[in-house]
């Protein structure tokens, strides 16, 4: 009977702990830690103690907090400071903090005598002196300390520690640090990707839109990647359009656009057919044989295409070591390094492409043609071959679309409004103005040194000045009535000549003598 009460009440204790425990860890969406449980400081929102463990200096505790929320340090003192006494050893357990309290300052938690007493909140720290000065409010509380520089552990983790204080890092609005290209061209049944990678906090959301239209997830052959951009597989036609990210959080939005075309494939060969380089649009690898000169391996190449040689140099940079490991046999071209430059092929040294030529030498400083390293079809021991076709070692040639050449005609000098005051039509809409005027048209005069906020310069030199107002620049105010009497006006008023007085002069002075002085 005994036994039987033992173990009800066993069961009872252990229940009831499980409820204690479930009352202190309660999962909480946005809680701030990374498994989502919260524990203790319920009444904070920006600072909560997460759970777990971490290996070495605090620095490596990050991954304990959530998204947006950092391991709180002696950098966020006025946070910490809002938490009090009462709050800090309400907390179960013992939570660390990135910060030391040696001396009763918040510090920075180093490997230094001054600076390893490792900051904590929980009742389960080892070390709580109520009054003291620290990084949190109303005593300290220390969740490691005194001597653990001694043994290289200071800031370290260790076994009393449950876990660590995380505080809300400040908000920022979204910004696409990796904008997509303003333009891409790709061919159809080929990849392409568009980047938008952005920061911001909390973590912006990544949507994209073509043509102003949302981009459902429902496409399995479009998707946007964890990174936010956005891959598109065996691109159709009706793939092109102008395509846009939005990066969005609580504090705002940002956006960047790139515009796809997608074009139908079309071979440089004649047969219609390409062995290889099928990625780049002005270069392919087109095999047959030749008669003569490489040159006239064109017989090759569609219309509008030729065989390969230096003038090409922009287009043959855009091909890469992969492309030529990638593509089988040896396809030649007209060109050929003498004296370390790429020359049109002569008598030896053709060059090729493809990892079956005779000659392959990789080298981050070009030697040829190339971007990157050079390839000779010919063995050096077979280098004197020429540049003709051989049996058994040329597949083909490459070929090159030819550059459209398009006249530049020079703009007649034609101007759509006159030039005035002797300006002359010198281009496009363009007057050459003749001394003393500017403008579009040369109808502005130029005074040189400026009619001030009272005059207009109505020619070269001369200003107009509004009423009231005089003087070669119109800077000096006139007199609202004439001075009379010979009266000059100085600073908008009358300065009388001798014997003549009054605002305007106008009163003759009388001199008084010694006799009238007496009399009056």
């Amino acid at each position: 009977m005994y036994t039987d009460l033992w173990i009800i009440i066993s069961i009872i204790c252990v229940i009831l702990s499980a409820n204690v425990y479930s009352y202190n860890h309660i999962a909480v969406q946005g809680s701030g830690c990374a498994d989502g449980s919260r524990i203790g400081l319920y009444g904070h929102d920006n600072i909560v103690t997460c759970q777990g463990q971490w290996k070495g200096h605090i620095n490596n505790s990050s991954h304990l907090c959530a998204a947006g929320w950092k391991v709180c340090s002696y950098e966020d003192v006025d946070l910490l400071g809002t938490i009090s006494w009462e709050e800090a050893i309400s907390v179960e357990g013992c939570y660390s903090m990135n910060a030391a309290q040696d001396g009763g300052k918040c510090q920075k938690c180093a490997e230094d005598y001054g600076q390893d007493d490792m900051a904590g909140i929980g009742r389960g720290c080892p070390h709580q002196n109520f009054g003291q000065t620290s990084c949190i409010r109303g005593g300290r509380i220390d969740s490691s300390c005194c001597v653990d520089s001694h043994f290289q552990q200071a800031c370290h983790y260790k076994p009393n520690i449950h876990g660590v204080v995380c505080c809300k890092l400040p908000s920022r609005k979204p910004k696409i640090v990796v904008k997509p290209k303003a333009k891409i061209e790709v061919n159809t049944g080929l990849i392409f990707l568009l980047t938008c990678q952005a920061t911001g906090t909390p973590a912006p959301r990544v949507q994209w839109y073509k043509d102003g239209t949302q981009i459902p997830d429902t496409n399995n052959r479009i998707q946007t990647l964890p990174s936010g951009d956005l891959l598109v597989t065996l691109a159709k036609k009706s793939d092109t359009g102008l395509y846009s990210c939005e990066v969005i959080n609580t504090e705002g939005i940002d956006m960047a656009s790139s515009q796809v075309i997608v074009r139908e494939y079309s071979s440089g060969c004649k047969d219609g057919t390409t062995e290889g380089l099928d990625l780049h649009r002005d270069v392919h690898a087109c095999s047959g044989k030749w008669e003569g000169h490489v040159r006239k391996g064109k017989s090759l190449c569609k219309k509008g295409w030729r065989v390969c040689n230096p003038t090409d140099r922009e287009v043959l940079h855009e091909l890469t070591w992969l492309d030529m490991l990638d593509l089988q046999g040896c396809y030649a071209y007209n060109a050929a390094m003498r004296k370390g430059q790429c020359k049109k092929c002569r008598e030896r040294n053709m060059a090729g492409f493809g990892r079956n030529c005779g000659k392959l030498r990789y080298q981050r400083k070009r030697q040829s043609c190339l971007a990157t390293g050079r390839v000779d079809v010919f063995k050096k021991s077979e280098s004197s071959s020429g540049c003709f076709y051989k049996e058994g070692v040329t597949s083909g040639v490459l070929c090159c679309k030819r550059k459209t050449r398009k006249s530049k005609k020079k703009p007649s000098a034609v101007c759509s409004s006159k030039c005035l005051n002797g300006g002359k039509c010198m281009g496009h809409n363009y007057c050459q103005c003749p001394s003393g005027y500017k403008g579009a048209v040369c109808q502005i005069p130029i005074c040189k040194y400026g009619c001030g906020d009272f005059g207009e310069c109505i020619k070269p030199g001369v200003c107009q000045c509004k009423d009231g107002f005089t003087g070669k620049n119109c800077h000096r105010k006139v007199c609202k009535q004439t001075c009379l009497n010979g009266g000059r006006c100085v600073k908008h008023k009358c300065r009388c000549s001798s014997g003549f007085g009054g605002r305007h002069c106008q009163r003759k002075s009388i001199v008084l003598t010694k006799l009238n002085r007496t009399e009056r």
